[in-house]
């Protein structure tokens, strides 16, 4: 948007400047010569009048002779008159007297025409016209042409100045383009980022920018929509929190009912202890499902402390290794770890277990059979990286942005093969933000998946220790 609107000011204040640039240059043109025009049509309503008092020049009158000759001098130019049958009888120079002239200045002259015509090249102008005399039936031609330097090198002169001006108004307009797309746009940027942020889960943040009156007013609407979704994720959030609370206790019991059925030692029937052991496992995965969503309830209501500790990392990375190992080893998946140094970090070790371990098990589960998950571990000043890449099937473009979504799956049949409950990842990402860390996904479908976990080294100074 900033772009744009600096390529619409800037295109439209260019386009002005050229065309108000053109307009005073043309403008100049056309009447660079007005000045000597009017000059020399007052001399020529003069001389007719003389021509009508002496009859020149059929007549002898020395003072009109003088001033045809003052006039040339004048105009450092040349002076001819003709009479009708195009007979020079006047010659500034002396050099044509009684010799026949014919121009095309004359000709439109001879249509009762007033000529007049400049020559760049040679710098000189053309002034020819017919006057009549009421005292004899015959008219005369009256022919100037003398030297336009001064008027060229005016107007050579005003067109640089006009085209100085026009670029300094470009790169003024130029100037003003970017600084108003700027002064626009850097509400809205402030607003998307504040919104980014606010996008990412903390609905308790407010929209806190202030410009103009537009922008105030769009504030304000944000900032009621955004009261309205966090009145909306508290009552989802006590609504999971209790449901799962009022889940727990009567699992608890089945689980007991269905572990002392099993081991009582009593005989029983085939299909009954097949049932039974069937109920045992499904209430496993339910437990598993209840204590996932009472620790993402923790996390959105802020009641869960990140315990900071100096911790291995590459020694927490080992512990997680060993941990899935044996869901690899049963997968036929081999498992590559790298480490390129020694890192120590601030963290709440088992909350990252955890949420590294999501990590990995889902690589693991969603492999290709003999598959590889590749995890590297590396650091610089400040963060660590924690890399996660599998040679598994590969996400769509469109579903990467959901995977961190609540109970979503991106194979729905093969996650329900796998024991999935939808809730590992978005655990991961709870853990990973209240670290005040980042995780990336890229993937290509066929190519497998990668996971970039960035986390600080150090305990984050905002962080106020709550996840």
């Amino acid at each position: 948007m900033s772009f744009t609107l600096f390529l619409g000011i800037a295109f439209c204040g260019m386009v002005s400047c050229a065309v108000l640039s053109y307009i005073l240059i043309s403008y100049n043109s056309r009447h660079l010569f007005d000045a000597s025009k009017t000059r020399i049509a007052d001399f020529v309503s003069g001389f007719s009048y003389d021509i009508e008092r002496t009859g020149f020049p059929y007549g002898t009158d020395e003072s009109v002779s003088e001033e045809l000759y003052l006039l040339a001098e004048n105009y450092h130019g040349r002076v001819l008159v003709l009479d009708n049958t195009l007979r020079v009888v006047f010659d500034s120079f002396r050099t044509k007297n009684d010799k026949t002239v014919v121009a095309p200045e004359l000709l439109d002259a001879a249509a009762n025409k007033t000529h007049f015509s400049y020559d760049e090249d040679n710098k000189t102008a053309t002034y020819a016209c017919l006057i009549s005399s009421k005292t004899s039936k015959d008219p005369v031609y009256f022919y100037l042409r003398y030297d336009v330097t001064n008027e060229l090198n005016r107007y050579h002169t005003s067109r640089r100045f006009i085209t100085m001006i026009s670029l300094c108004l470009c790169i003024i307009i130029f100037t003003v383009a970017i600084a108003l797309s700027v002064a626009f746009t850097r509400p809205l940027r402030r607003i998307n980022n504040e919104l980014t942020v606010i996008g990412n889960g903390k609905f308790d943040e407010r929209v806190q920018v202030r410009s103009n009156r537009q922008v105030a007013d769009i504030t304000d609407s944000v900032n009621r929509i955004l009261e309205r979704t966090h009145e909306m994720e508290e009552n989802r959030q006590n609504f999971v929190s209790d449901v799962s609370h009022e889940l727990k206790t009567p699992m608890t019991s089945m689980k007991i009912l269905s572990d002392a059925l099993l081991m009582s030692g009593e005989e029983l029937p085939d299909t009954v202890r097949e049932f039974l052991t069937d109920i045992n496992s499904e209430i496993d995965r339910e437990n598993n499902i209840i204590s996932d969503l009472l620790a993402l309830a923790r996390m959105d209501r802020k009641t869960d402390t990140i315990h900071y500790e100096r911790a291995h990392i590459n020694d927490t990375l080992d512990i997680i290794l060993n941990r899935v190992a044996p869901l690899a080893e049963s997968k036929s998946i081999e498992v590559v770890c790298e480490s390129y140094r020694d890192i120590y970090a601030d963290v709440d070790e088992p909350k990252i277990i955890t949420a590294i371990t999501n990590i990995v098990e889902n690589a693991i589960k969603y492999n290709r059979p003999n598959g590889s998950v590749y995890v590297t571990l590396n650091a610089n000043m400040t963060y660590f990286f924690v890399t996660v890449r599998d040679t598994g099937f590969g996400i769509a473009e469109s579903e990467i942005g959901h995977i961190f979504d609540r109970f979503y799956r991106v194979d729905k049949d093969r996650s329900r093969e796998t024991g999935g409950t939808g809730l590992g990842l978005a655990i991961t990402k709870e853990i990973i933000n209240a670290h005040g860390g980042m995780i990336k996904v890229y993937s290509k479908i066929n190519e497998g998946t990668t996971f970039s976990v960035r986390l600080p080294l150090a305990k984050p100074v905002k962080s106020g220790g709550k996840a």
